[in-house]
């Protein structure tokens, strides 16, 4: 039995149906388009620079996430035309692209952090880690991580499966989600593993982004005093850097912004056990996770504009990009 003293399941339902449903869906489908743009102008700038390179697999993951959202939620529009189908494909979809939301969350994260480090080190150590640091290397690092966290988390994909059950109010069968026998044989093992480990790679990461954004604005600070006392010598970070490590520092920030809720739900989680899906607090849960969630799709929809904003290039070529389709194109026969 499902505690409903903060929250009744009637009160679930339309939060859920309001914010999930609805706003998150509006958000994650319009995230589809603004991670589609900002790959496209990141292809059309090429990636002989290291920071497009990893700016384009964190938003591939982006666009991960916004995808598993957006088709999760399409439940809200299937429900239109019948409330018990709208249902069922909530349920049937939360057994799989759910959890795969979350494992593409963690390596953005994981992704972050590294680029993270990498700008502090870039900073402190411009032509050592430059030389380091070729863009062949970068590919490699980045699909290891990826490749890792993915393999890392995948089993949580298997915590859940449906079945399908008669409704009381309704002549149509529902799916209705249920804990797997994965779940039972392992929970003593891998359970208790993924959920430390899911708290533990976005603390690290928010700890290690925190760290390095204090280290990269000190830099920065002390590059621009040395500057201002000799424009003739030859300064460590260039005011091309300095640019990049800006805009990547909003970037940084942005996932700070976003990290910060999510790892406080995660220390609630395992100082009160109960707090989780189909267990006591199972309504308290699933509203925080709606939040949580909601929050994560801006996030995961927004790099398009920090790129516009901090990047002249990336202005450049994103206009380039949206104008060119547009002009028309003539045909000359020669006479």
């Amino acid at each position: 039995m499902f505690d409903q003293t903060l929250v009744t399941n009637e009160a679930l339902s339309w939060f859920t149906l309001v914010v999930d449903g609805w706003a998150s869906f509006v958000v994650a489908f319009l995230g589809i388009f603004t991670n589609a743009l900002t790959i496209g102008v990141f292809t059309r700038m090429g990636f002989r620079e290291t920071v497009n390179i990893t700016m384009t697999t964190i938003t591939f993951w982006d666009m991960v996430r916004v995808l598993c959202g957006s088709i999760h939620r399409c439940y809200s529009l299937i429900a239109l035309v019948s409330e018990s189908l709208g249902k069922s494909w909530q349920n049937i979809s939360t057994t799989n692209l759910v959890y795969l939301h979350t494992i593409a969350s963690n390596i953005a994260y994981a992704l972050g952090s590294y680029v993270a480090i990498e700008r502090c080190l870039c900073v402190r150590f411009p032509l050592k880690i430059k030389l380091m640091l070729s863009p062949m290397v970068t590919v490699v690092i980045c699909v290891t991580v990826s490749i890792v966290v993915f393999a890392m988390f995948f089993p949580s994909m298997l915590f859940l499966n449906y079945r399908w059950v008669s409704a009381p109010d309704s002549d149509h069968p529902v799916a209705k989600f249920e804990f797997s026998a994965f779940y039972k044989l392992h929970i003593k093992s891998y359970v208790e593993f993924y959920q430390y480990f899911n708290f533990a790679l976005p603390t690290v990461s928010l700890v290690t982004m925190v760290i390095s954004s204090l280290v990269i604005v000190l830099q920065l600070r002390k590059a621009s005093k040395f500057r201002a006392r000799s424009r003739l010598a030859e300064v460590k970070v260039t005011v091309r850097d300095g640019q990049v490590v800006k805009m990547l520092l909003m970037v940084i920030a942005s996932y700070i912004t976003v990290l910060l809720p999510r790892v406080v739900f995660y220390i609630a989680e395992l100082l009160v056990p109960e707090l989780f899906v189909l267990k006591y607090y199972n309504n308290i849960f699933c509203v925080i996770v709606c939040l949580v969630l909601f929050l994560d799709f801006i996030h995961s929809s927004i790099g398009v504009l920090i790129f516009y904003s901090m990047s002249s290039k990336f202005r450049r070529q994103m206009k380039s990009l949206l104008i060119s389709p547009l002009k028309p194109r003539y045909n000359v026969l020669k006479l």
